[in-house]
């Protein structure tokens, strides 16, 4: 049996309009956004791309005022879904600087942060980077490894800093095979190591790349149960607003 899907929390999509590869307007967002609520979900963390150097690279600012212009849009559009602040993060040489600095924004204002790996470099820069922040005790979560090809071909110095405090995000496509055999099968090896923390949708609009409808959601509960679904859906989503909002 699914969970309750009104207790689940997107922790990873692209819904801000204009401001990353996400929904070019209003509009599109609020089509997104009823694709949560048509399900039953009335809360996500947004995490647009901070990409230095490039154009998707806004700041705190940008996405809390982006956040309150869409909030006002859906309540005009009777579209009842909050939406906390996030970034996904890219690594950088500078990336370390940046954090000390206080540049870059934790998701839901909590002390964890998400970063992206690179689909073309390697991932050694970036798993120094994260320990090293884990050692200045700045927690952070990894998005969607089973996508990126070094750690499809070894999973283990991904799993070494598992152990030593990171965690890991999931793309429910990627369970849904949505992403080709190779990232469902890092997935799914990933979930029988126990070395999976977050499951979200990494959506980008209503169409290509949408949240999941219930049928979807049905589906991810009969593959991973539902007691496994509501500790990566519930339980460790809900946790970065508890320390957060309270």
């Amino acid at each position: 049996m699914i969970p309750d899907i009104a207790k689940f929390l997107d922790m990873h999509n692209h819904i801000l309009p204009g401001i990353d590869d996400g929904p070019k307007s209003l509009e599109e967002s609020a089509e997104m956004a009823r694709c949560y609520v048509n399900v039953g979900i009335t809360q996500i963390i947004t995490t647009p791309h901070f990409i230095p150097g490039t154009a998707w690279a806004v700041g705190r600012q940008k996405i809390a005022e982006k956040i309150a212009k869409l909030t006002c849009f859906l309540k005009k559009k009777q579209i009842p879904l909050k939406i906390f602040p996030g970034m996904e993060i890219a690594y950088h040489k500078t990336l370390l600087d940046r954090f000390e600095k206080g540049l870059l924004q934790p998701l839901a204002n909590s002390s964890t942060y998400l970063l992206e790996p690179s689909f073309q470099d390697t991932a050694e820069d970036l798993l120094l980077c994260s320990k090293k922040l884990q050692e200045k005790e700045q927690h952070v979560i990894l998005a969607h490894p089973e996508r990126i090809k070094t750690f499809q071909d070894s999973l283990e110095p991904l799993l070494d800093q598992v152990h030593d405090g990171l965690e890991i995000q999931l793309n429910t496509g990627s369970v849904l095979g949505k992403f080709g055999s190779a990232s469902r099968e890092t997935a799914m090896c990933l979930i029988e190591k126990q070395c999976v923390h977050y499951l979200a949708s990494d959506a980008h609009s209503a169409n290509n790349r949408k949240p999941l409808d219930r049928a979807e959601w049905n589906e991810l509960s009969v593959i991973l149960g539902p007691e496994l679904l509501t500790t990566l859906c519930i339980d460790n989503p809900n946790i970065l607003i508890s320390t957060s909002y309270e």
